[in-house]
């Protein structure tokens, strides 16, 4: 009785701790990798984002606030 109350114990943490295992191996993960960067084998499933073209210079209020600043230096010398 006492021996088959042990292996059910062991059945038990075995089938919990391959519970835990199977879903963290398998979950497809970004891998590095001797240097490189594997994808998941899932990455052709991912949606596409679209970014919409923007002004061709990303910081039109810190050039303008640059060139007002450069004016008024010019014109306190």
């Amino acid at each position: 009785m006492k021996a088959e109350k042990g292996f059910n114990r062991f059945l038990v943490s075995a089938l919990l701790v391959l519970g835990a295992v199977i879903p963290l191996t398998s979950a497809g993960c970004t891998v590095y990798t001797n240097g490189l960067t594997l994808p998941t084998p899932f990455y052709h499933e991912n949606r596409v984002q679209y970014f919409s073209r923007g002004s061709e210079f990303p910081f039109p209020n810190e050039a303008a606030n640059l060139q007002e600043t450069q004016t008024d230096f010019h014109e306190q010398h």
